[in-house]
């Protein structure tokens, strides 16, 4: 038979697809997933030795590696196979390890992309949908995990948890007729036929189901209907009972059928009389919620029935209008509960001190006063201790605090064994700014208990705020696992102490200012002195300036602890997109997508990330002016060796003290690479912004932070952006506004250092949504912009005096109007302003 002509020859096969005798790779394999990992990196190198260009067994050898913790051996093993491969071209095999090993090194993208590579490639592994799916919920790719869940779903239909998963996804992606259909359709396959073990996850699954047509009904009354059809019809298999009330009344307000939402209302309450929204929804649906005589009558009923509820007491307490009445009301409230002896009686009754500032602290003053005048001491041991409690936390709210002391006094001179009172009276010295005093107060309470964990961690963070760090340290580690560490800073942040952790990073960063301060202030004085005592200053100034630097390391070594804190809580929620799912909780499975979309605007994040940004733009300017100045020889001294000795030592001492993470993960105790990074913004961006940035809603975004962060950067435009933004929010005459307005128009100078485009772009902006800021004149030397802020805003932000003065604007001009708006703030936050931030 004759050749084709013109035939094309075939082409040599690749290292990567050249076909192997691979039962020596499935033998390792096997052995890999028996976890018998040094096993099968025996099998692995004698096939090596064979072909060292053998993909498939490299690919195997790093990830048996990597999960016996030679991490850095196995990434060089990992990346040979990956080079010998050309766009993804490798057996399933090789695809499925490589996806393994990125899934374990949390590279999600490239997982996803090796194991979408094993399917396209041929492997007939449908487990491979189910992880594809996890990591691409992961990422929140959910296009994606519809159409991976979907296959595996047609693969494993037995399993309602693929049911429950394809449904979720369904309704994620916006198919929510599709979702209903798709739990419709198990529930038919499945009746009659659960076992015990599984009501519990059928139950969830109904009122799951019954989530997605609620939603999809909006406000459509007849398909309200058939929710409130459907939910009646199953109500004898759901367990949730408090969610099948909730769903009833609510729809009933929907569809106007206010006197059965009413009474579905009223079933609530008397499950739990004690929480406050069912009391509110009533009003509502009695069509009382303005009518503040018929809501009296409602709540003097419902107090005859639930007689030990707090809220039909407490609720009129916050409309009632005639004083007297309202006097009597609270008299009974009040006096009741001190009566029993109720520590937490101001705390109850603190909303209405906010709600009602006018009247309601007077009116109680006058009438615990009067109570405590009625008591005494030996038959009423209980009522006059909380009595006193209740006074001194009263006189703390109203700020006069000489009295919230002598009621204190008086109660801890009663019975100075109640550790409460301590914690009170370190809280009323704290407030006076008494820090060192407020912490000793703590101390003595603790002793008073020393198993109770709380007091223990409320007198650490008490030394923390006194910035005595060494005492915070050894009073937590009381608590704390100290087998490998001479104190519990490790076990700490092993356990991800959030609260401790963020507090010591600010405690560092405030002892960071205090270092600079006195370092400039050494250096100032010693350009003064004799060459004799040169010498004798030098040691001074060497040992201040490894106090500056290691605070300043310490605390941006904490702060982004909390990062990796947060990105680990992200990492966790891996595990979970099977789990619920599996576990059939589909409704707290959502709740998590809900939150994890959001991570990275809780407080103690956004805290840890306003402390670091401090550091990062100081670190910023610092080389700024580096590299804008020439760098000044130093002269070199004769007692340098020894000098250098006696400060390593000091160092070495330290070392085991502020260690956080284990010797062999962590090489940087100090952080001292963190603080001599060359690139500090882009650390700031990578650590804390970007993620934040991504997160953050419109409405909470801290403006003043993105304004600050884009100056730093040099983007004058998306700094123009965030106060065009703001000021949507807080109007554009609020005092915050119009200092960022005027720091932004002197950026535009022709001196500064930004680029022309940038300037030109922020003049646009600021002539077109802020025409009365002076453009005009931010060339002119003589114009002076403070005395302009000063007639035009009002001077009630501190925040945004602080903010002009942190660039350098007139400073012996603005330091008096930030004294001055500082008058009416308290001692604590008064002294914190003049030592740390002016």
């Amino acid at each position: 038979m004759s050749k084709r002509r013109g035939a094309a020859k075939p082409k040599p096969k690749s290292a990567a697809s050249k076909p192997k005798d691979n039962s020596g790779l499935l033998e390792a394999l096997k052995l890999y997933e028996s976890k018998n990992y040094k096993k099968s990196l025996k099998l692995l190198e004698a096939i090596l030795k064979k072909d060292s260009s053998y993909v498939d067994a490299l690919a195997l050898k790093g990830l048996d590696l990597y999960s016996t913790g030679e991490t850095e051996e196995a990434k060089s093993y990992i990346n040979n196979a990956i080079s010998k491969i050309k766009s993804f071209k490798a057996s399933p095999i090789c695809c499925h390890i490589l996806g393994i090993y990125m899934r374990s090194t949390k590279n999600y993208t490239d997982s996803i992309r090796w194991f979408q590579a094993s399917l396209d490639n041929g492997s007939t592994n449908h487990q491979i949908y189910r992880d594809l799916s996890i990591l691409q919920s992961q990422i929140g790719d959910f296009k994606a995990v519809l159409a991976s869940r979907k296959k595996y779903w047609e693969a494993y239909m037995g399993y309602r948890a693929n049911w429950t998963s394809l449904a979720v996804a369904q309704y994620i992606n916006g198919e929510r007729q599709q979702a209903i259909n798709t739990l419709s359709q198990f529930e038919k396959l499945a009746a009659g036929k659960l076992s015990e073990p599984e009501l519990y996850e059928n139950s969830e699954c109904i009122m799951y189901k019954n989530d997605i047509m609620y939603t999809a009904a909006e406000s459509n009354v007849e398909k309200l209907n058939k929710v409130l059809k459907h939910l009646c019809d199953n109500e004898k298999d759901i367990f949730d009972k408090y969610a099948v009330l909730e769903r009833k009344a609510s729809i009933l307000m929907k569809t106007g059928e206010f006197k059965e939402a009413s009474k579905v209302y009223r079933a609530l309450i008397k499950r739990n009389p004690d929480n406050l929204k069912y009391y509110k929804l009533l009003e509502v649906t009695l069509g009382i919620s303005n009518d503040k005589g018929l809501k009296l009558k409602l709540y003097k009923k419902l107090a005859t029935f639930y007689p030990k509820a707090e809220p039909p007491k407490y609720i009129p307490l916050s409309f009632i209008e005639d004083e007297n009445y309202l006097r009597e009301s609270l008299n009974e409230y009040v006096t009741a509960q001190l009566k029993r002896g109720v520590p937490a009686t101001f705390s109850n009754i603190k909303p209405l001190y906010r709600q009602r500032s006018d009247i309601i602290p007077r009116l109680c003053e006058d009438i615990v006063t009067e109570f405590l005048g009625t008591l005494e001491a030996s038959s009423d041991p209980s009522a006059v201790i909380w009595t006193n409690y209740y006074l001194s936390q009263h006189y703390l709210f109203v700020r006069n605090y000489p009295k919230a002391q002598e009621y204190i006094d008086k109660a801890i001179e009663h019975t100075p064994t109640m550790v409460e009172l301590y914690i009170l009276k370190g809280r009323i010295l704290k407030h006076m700014g008494m820090l060192s005093e407020a912490a000793e107060a703590l101390e003595e309470g603790r002793k008073l208990d020393l198993q109770d964990r709380f007091i223990n961690c409320k007198t650490a963070k008490y030394y923390l705020r006194a910035n005595d760090i060494e005492k915070a340290v050894e009073v937590v580690s009381l608590f704390t696992k100290n087998d490998d560490a001479v104190n519990g800073v490790k076990d700490l942040h092993l356990v991800e102490a959030s609260w401790f952790i963020i507090e010591q990073a600010e405690a560092y960063n405030r002892l960071h200012v205090d270092s600079k301060k006195k370092l400039e202030e050494l250096r100032t004085s010693s350009a003064e002195v004799t060459e004799e005592d040169e010498n004798a200053d030098s040691q001074k100034i060497k040992e201040l300036e490894w106090d500056t630097m290691k605070f300043q390391g310490l605390s941006l070594k904490r702060y982004t602890a909390i990062s990796k804190f947060y990105q680990q809580f992200e990492d966790d929620q891996l595990d979970f997109h099977s789990y619920c799912l599996r576990k059939g909780t589909s409704r707290a499975y959502l709740e998590m997508l809900d939150w994890g979309k959001s991570i990275y605007t809780k407080p103690i994040y956004v805290r840890a990330m306003k402390g670091a940004s401090r550091l990062y733009f100081e670190l910023n300017d610092t080389l700024k002016e580096r590299n804008d100045s020439e760098i000044v020889p130093k002269k070199k001294s004769n007692t340098k060796n020894k000098k250098d000795s006696s400060l390593n030592k000091r160092k070495d001492q330290e070392r085991k003290i502020v260690m956080a993470y284990p010797a062999d993960k962590d090489n940087d105790e100090f952080g001292e690479k963190l603080s001599n990074s060359k690139k500090p913004l882009d650390d700031f961006l990578n650590v804390f912004f970007t993620k934040y940035n991504n997160q953050v809603t419109d409405v909470d975004k801290d403006y003043v932070l993105a304004f600050l962060t884009e100056y730093k950067l040099g983007k004058l435009a998306l700094s123009a952006g965030a106060i065009t933004k703001y000021s949507k929010i807080v109007g554009p005459n609020a005092s915050i506004i119009g200092a960022m307005a005027i720091i932004l128009a002197l950026a535009t100078r022709d001196d500064q250092p930004f680029e022309d485009i940038a300037k030109q772009v922020a003049r646009k902006v600021l002539e077109s949504d802020f025409s009365s800021i002076p453009i005009n004149e931010v060339n002119s030397p003589d114009f002076n912009f403070i005395k302009y802020f000063k007639d035009n805003y009002k001077l009630d932000n501190v925040n945004a005096l602080l903010l002009l003065d942190y660039f350098q604007l007139n400073k012996d001009d603005i330091k008096p109007l930030i004294l001055k708006s500082i008058e009416t703030l308290e001692p604590y936050k008064k002294i914190y302003i003049l030592e740390y931030e002016l």
